[in-house]
């Protein structure tokens, strides 16, 4: 090890690097099998190819996938009359299984929706859903999404594969869940299961890196090709107790990778010489020691005391309706230092994925298959219409000794002798007929997407057959019904899905996990999910997490998902005037941003700031008014100023002994003061003039005054007062 003294950083050598591990040249000898583990290969690979065989027997078998993948690329083998596929290629004019399957692939993600059983659940079920769908990304991306929709329609099946993945760890949390889409031919469950969650083993052939074995399983493992990837099959089953185990094993080499019984327990990346957890430390910060290892964790130690809060009214402890309110019980706290049980999964990771089901069988129907004889003949006939429409050619008759030149310009000029000579020479076209194949073809085409349900419409063609606004809807609600029965099989996989995150976040999240949601008023809060939330106490006093939710999703969502729909939709919510625009204008119009704000507006968040500083001014008719109108201006201040003044001697009474009944310099009230003015001021004016600061306001006390009688009369009043 090489350390430089002048910046203090340490630079390893190649040896305690990880590039011999890359580069599967480790002078370290490789991990050699146990009797026992001997023993569990043979029995467990001999299950493999039984369940392998059970796959090779289905409509979904591996030589019909890799024939549906060739149509939908484009590698088209010619069907014979049985429909069986032969070594003969033909060119791809149309890839109808191509256009097909992408008008049907759908992008959208539904959010997930989990069902309470008690009021005190509604907390921590908001807060498992908007944690998913806050980090959904991270879990489920959408590249995953696309691969497996394409897997699904072009196979007829795929599967979606939940785990935890440890490396995805920071300083504050020690993994995330990952979703992957594992393609039908690499997935064999266990024969004669059709129901997933029925399950107790199934195999999964896919790949580890050299790293991988040495972190995950401290096993010393070369690569077959002299690369760092290995190829494995694993196998997940449900031990004696239920729980999951994993059996794995490279298939060329025979080495056992893992055997763990009871792998569903968690895993902790801890300090081989003091054990204390270190999720992503390179030094261990209490011992200093630099080798770390993953070991199994069956239970935890609180920390803290934890508090139970519940709501009496709600779960029908009290009928006060004062009650209605989140309460701490304290009855229920758990102290800290008590010894709690992990979560342990009691169901395999693989949810299955299909479009179109098939009765007695996992796997569903291949897209695909469905369009993969039309999809034959059209091309046929395609080909056929290619050839001979090359065949047709132009022909020009002459006379024999009349010389034409043969180059290849477009016009070529000709020397005649005589007006006989030049009729001789004549251009005749020679077309071939190729309007039966085009409209065989497109016979075929239509029978094509009808079999699979898909009309004009979903393709965005014009489809004329709908002459009025009311047929175009119906001509979508049609549409829309057709794909009822493929969108519910994809519904119950994602809630599938979301079941198995939920359960892999109690297993194996210690954290807490902090999240910001935007409420109704536009304001952002911080919600926290912790795994305590469904931490519960059985009858024996044991501690179990509670997982018996219904989950499903809700595809109401999917549409927020698409913001500019949702800003259409908010414009017409508030030229509609359902936002109550005309009771209270300022209010719906700051409604309005702040919704718009929730779904990405761009400016939305300035004309919030720009609303919010307009509560500080008038509203813009009066402000609009008094610049029109200076003397209205003058008017109002000068009442401003008077209340101010009379509030003013007000304050100056109370000081005296009262509010405005005390007494001013001349012994008497300030009210006194102001009405002998006033009658002053009547005398001076005359019987048929009488103005008053009500009179100065445009209030009428029986008669007129103009705005400059009015400032005097104020004036004086303010005077005689004082």
């Amino acid at each position: 090890m090489e350390v430089n003294n002048d910046s203090k950083v340490i630079h390893p050598n190649v040896k305690d690097s990880r590039v011999l591990t890359y580069l599967n040249i480790r002078n370290k000898p490789t991990y050699v099998n146990t009797e026992e583990e001997n023993i569990l290969l043979n029995l467990w690979r001999e299950k493999y190819y039984q369940a392998k065989s059970e796959y090779e027997r289905s409509r979904c078998n591996s030589t019909q996938v890799k024939l549906w993948r060739n149509a939908f690329s484009g590698t088209f083998y010619k069907l014979d009359e049985n429909n069986k596929p032969t070594q003969n290629i033909m060119k791809p004019i149309r890839k109808l299984a191509f256009e097909l399957v992408e008008g049907k692939v759908n992008s959208s993600i539904p959010a997930p929706k989990m069902s309470p059983r008690y009021h005190a659940d509604l907390t921590p079920v908001n807060a498992t859903e908007h944690l998913i769908q806050h980090e959904i990304d991270k879990m489920l991306s959408e590249q995953v999404n696309d691969e497996s929709e394409h897997n699904c329609l072009i196979d007829g099946a795929s599967w979606f594969k939940v785990t935890w993945d440890p490396f995805d760890n920071t300083h504050e949390r020690s993994g995330n869940p990952k979703v992957y889409a594992c393609p039908v031919d690499t997935v064999y469950p266990q024969p004669g299961v059709k129901n997933y969650k029925e399950l107790e083993y199934i195999f999964e052939v896919s790949t580890l890196t050299v790293a991988q074995c040495l972190d995950l399983y401290n096993r010393e493992i070369k690569s077959p090709d002299e690369n760092d990837i290995i190829p494995v099959i694993n196998c997940y089953f449900l031990n004696e107790d239920r729980y999951v185990g994993k059996f794995t094993w490279c298939e060329e080499t025979s080495q056992v990778i893992c055997n763990d019984l009871e792998w569903g327990i968690r895993k902790r990346r801890e300090c081989t010489e003091c054990h204390n957890p270190a999720p992503i430390q390179t030094v261990c910060p209490v011992c200093g020691s630099k080798h770390f290892k993953y070991v199994p964790v069956a239970t935890e130690t609180l920390e803290d005391d934890l508090v139970y809060v519940t709501n009496p009214y709600r779960v029908g402890k009290t009928e006060d309706e004062t009650q209605d309110n989140n309460q701490e019980d304290e009855q229920k706290a758990i102290p800290a230092g008590t010894e709690l049980p992990h979560y342990l999964i009691r169901q395999l990771p693989f949810v299955p994925y299909r479009r179109v089901s098939v009765p007695g069988s996992i796997y569903g129907m291949s897209e695909v298959e469905l369009v993969l004889e039309t999809q034959d003949i059209i091309n046929k006939l395609l080909n056929k219409a290619e050839r001979k429409s090359a065949r047709s050619k132009t022909l020009v008759t002459k006379l024999k000794d009349t010389r034409v030149s043969d180059k290849s310009d477009e016009l070529s000029y000709v020397e005649v002798e005589s007006p006989q000579e030049g009729q001789s020479i004549q251009v005749k076209q020679v077309m071939s007929d190729i309007s039966e194949e085009i409209t065989q073809a497109q016979v075929l085409y239509e029978i094509a997407k009808s079999t699979v349900g898909t009309t004009d419409t979903d393709q965005g063609k014009n489809d004329p057959s709908a002459r009025s606004g009311k047929a175009k809807q119906l001509q979508m609600q049609a549409s829309a019904q057709r794909k009822v029965a493929p969108d519910t099989l994809r519904n119950l996989a994602f809630s599938g899905v979301y079941e198995l995150i939920f359960k892999n976040l109690l297993a194996y999240s210690d954290e807490s996990r902090s999240f910001v949601t935007l409420l109704p008023d536009g304001t952002k809060r911080e919600e926290v999910w912790s795994k305590y939330m469904f931490l519960s106490e059985d009858s024996h006093g044991e501690y179990y997490y509670r997982d018996d939710f219904a989950w499903s999703v809700d595809t109401a969502t999917e549409i927020t998902q698409d913001r500019a729909a949702m800003w259409q939709l908010i414009d017409n919510d508030f030229i509609n005037g359902t936002m109550g625009t005309q009771i209270d204008p300022q209010r719906a119009l700051k409604m309005y941003w702040q919704m718009k704000e929730q779904f990405g507006y761009p400016t939305a968040k300035y004309a919030l700031e720009f609303l919010d500083e307009g509560q500080k001014h008038l509203p813009t008719q009066v402000e609009q008014a008094l610049v029109n109108d200076p003397e209205a201006l003058q008017v109002a201040l000068q009442f401003m100023q008077n209340k101010q003044q009379m509030m003013g001697l007000g304050g100056n009474s109370s000081t005296l002994g009262g509010n405005q009944g005390g007494r001013s310099a001349n012994g008497q009230s300030h009210a006194a003061n102001v009405e002998k003015t006033n009658n002053k001021n009547r005398a001076q004016s005359g019987a048929g003039e009488t103005t008053t600061v009500a009179t100065a306001q445009g209030g009428m006390q029986g008669g007129t005054a103009t705005p400059e009688t009015s400032r005097q009369t104020n004036s004086t009043s303010t005077q005689e007062a004082k």
